[in-house]
């Protein structure tokens, strides 16, 4: 069978090109030769560009340049045109024979000009021919002979006998051959090399970082312009799924206001994110911190402070799970309560980023309607949170912001949507819908198309770590950074595949989710569970440790995980989901074709 380059026909490719390539993949007399589909030319003698719909390099006999003209042929008053089964006409002003031999000419003159006068690939043999795989062949006249064309009786056989009696019979008429060469295998593959070559151009670093700052660039002309909008408003809420800007617009939200000499908090759920968060406003007034940071430093200043600390001892000694789930859960809130009734309300401005996770727990409401001056119904606060797949605190089930706020405020506030992602490539955004179950895409797609998404499946966790291990070492290999490396699992380290394992490709594992600072100390690989890593990003994330997508824990999960990826993502999932993984994709292939 003859090599395919590329392997698979575009699908929007004529049908009769795809019968034509059908042929080639599949007739068995073909095994050395290779065939490029859509080769184009920068430029030929007639013109600027060209195509043509097929080159087949045929070790032993040379090249055939073939002309596919598929559907109804005709020619009137010199004029040809063809017909496809749904009446469209396409008329062209030359011959079709005409087309292929000027497309000839200018082949042989990039292989001259590329390999030299008198080289061996130089001196191989080309030729044309006109396919046309629904009719019979026109009649003869000046213009071509029959051995030129191939017709809809020649294809009833092999397409490599009439390819070779081209070759055997009418090459040596085309062109003189007094120093002809037929090709041997190498040759061949060298012509091959050089009209369709393999190449793997890495995107550097700093081209990553490029387009990150176009994007953010692009965000604060387009989104900021919402802030504009509604900044007459003084309570606003925020919606809108992974990738469109959110924390961004919550930055600068948060800005603003401390510009305008507000005391201003900012407050998330997750570690990572405030600490990120914190770096971004270490050089203003803003107070930037989680929920239980804030909550705890105000108890820290109150006359329960002493009483808080032995019950917070207690339990992180205790080591029990239920014990310091009442900590966070129960004594947060209730000694938090206490500190504010001591030194009252304290912020001018509340800004609230991923509130999906504190929006769905009264309690920690509570505490921020008392700290903000006027509270929520009164107060100066702007809440920004995705409510359909991201609550992961909240039994990873879609909520309703305005329920969650209607006994502090009673609706008294501006709503805004944002649908643009501008975090994720087309090809993340568009997998992430699919895998995590969407019947459409829940957002509106940004412009980098980007690299496609990997899936790698495993057997066994052993399996797992050597193809992760490989993947890695093959970034690195080609000038991607460690920095801009993160793995998310949906659990923890000591539970995942890699409980065991300190380092991959040389570099050490750092866990991330219980690591004080942000930073690593050198190159190092990044782990994290999902739920630590939700309102980051990173140029390249591997998600591991799939094994289940069926429940709407995994999708939610598998939703935040896959949208932290800025550019590359490989999904790492076990063979027992492998089916129903590719059956989501099928179910979502409509909508997720580019």
């Amino acid at each position: 069978m003859t090599t395919m380059i590329p392997a698979r026909i575009d699908d929007d490719a004529p049908n009769s090109e795809r019968r034509v390539f059908d042929l080639l993949e599949r007739d068995p007399d073909t095994d050395d030769w290779i065939a490029l589909h859509s080769l184009g030319l920068s430029k030929r003698s007639t013109g600027p560009y060209g195509e043509i719909d097929f080159v087949v390099i045929v070790p032993g006999k040379g090249i055939v340049c073939l002309e596919v003209k598929g559907g109804r042929v005709s020619c009137n008053g010199g004029v040809w045109q063809t017909m496809n089964s749904r009446g469209e006409v396409y008329r062209f002003g030359k011959s079709p024979f005409m087309q292929a031999r000027d497309s000839m000419f200018a082949l042989k003159n990039w292989i001259a000009g590329r390999f030299g006068i008198g080289a061996p690939e130089e001196r191989c043999p080309i030729g044309y021919a006109v396919i046309f795989p629904d009719v019979a062949c026109p009649p003869g006249n000046p213009e071509f002979e029959r051995a030129e064309a191939i017709d809809y009786h020649d294809l009833q056989g092999p397409i490599s006998r009439s390819i070779l009696k081209l070759a055997n019979h009418r090459l040596d008429d085309l062109q003189p051959y007094k120093n002809a060469r037929f090709p041997t295998p190498s040759e061949a593959k060298s012509i091959r090399n050089f009209l369709r070559p393999n190449f793997d151009r890495v995107v550097s670093r700093s081209v990553y970082l490029d387009r990150n700052k176009e994007k953010l660039l692009r965000l604060s002309e387009e989104q900021y312009e919402r802030l504009d909008e509604l900044e007459a408003n003084p309570r606003c809420l925020f919606s809108g799924p992974a990738g469109t800007g959110k924390t961004l617009l919550a930055l600068e939200y948060a800005r603003r206001a401390n510009r305008a000499g507000q005391n201003t908090l900012f407050v998330c759920f997750n570690r990572l994110l405030a600490q990120w968060i914190k770096r971004q406003t270490e050089n203003t007034d803003i107070t930037a911190d989680t929920w239980h940071e804030v909550v705890r430093q105000s108890i820290m200043r109150s006359s329960s402070a002493v009483e808080f600390q032995k019950q917070q001892d207690e339990a992180f000694q205790s080591r029990d799970g239920k014990k310091i789930r009442e900590l966070f859960d129960e004594l947060y809130p209730f000694y938090g309560e206490l500190a504010l009734e001591e030194l009252g309300a304290s912020f001018d401005t509340l800004v609230i980023d991923e509130a999906q996770d504190i929006l769905g727990a009264p309690p920690r409401l509570d505490y921020l309607n008392r700290v903000l001056r006027g509270g929520l119904a009164g107060g100066r606060w702007a809440i920004f949170g995705d409510f359909m797949r991201q609550a992961l605190y909240n039994d990873a089930k879609p909520m309703d912001p305005v329920s969650a706020l209607s006994p502090y405020n009673n609706g008294r506030f501006t709503i805004a949507s944002l649908t643009r992602n501008f975090r994720n490539t087309q090809h993340i955004a568009r997998r992430t819908a699919a895998v995590t179950g969407f019947d459409t895409l829940p957002f509106k797609l940004g412009e980098e198309q980007g690299l496609p998404v990997e899936h790698k499946y495993w057997r066994t966790p052993r399996q797992q770590v050597n193809l992760l291990t490989d993947e890695i070492e093959k970034l690195l290999g080609k000038g991607v950074s460690a920095e801009d490396v993160v793995l998310l699992s949906p659990s923890g380290k000591g539970k995942s595949s890699f409980a065991e394992i300190e380092s991959i490709a040389g570099l050490p594992i750092v866990d991330m989710t219980n690591r004080e600072n942000d930073p690593t100390d050198g190159p190092a690989i990044k782990f994290s569970t999902i739920h630590s890593f939700k309102g980051l990003e990173s140029p390249v994330v591997f998600i591991i440790d799939i094994d289940w997508v069926e429940d709407d824990r995994s999708e939610s999960l598998l939703y935040v995980g896959m949208t932290r990826a800025q550019s590359v993502l490989t999904l790492m999932i076990n063979q027992k989901v492998r089916k129903s993984v590719e059956s989501r994709l099928q179910s979502a292939r409509k909508w997720t074709q580019n």
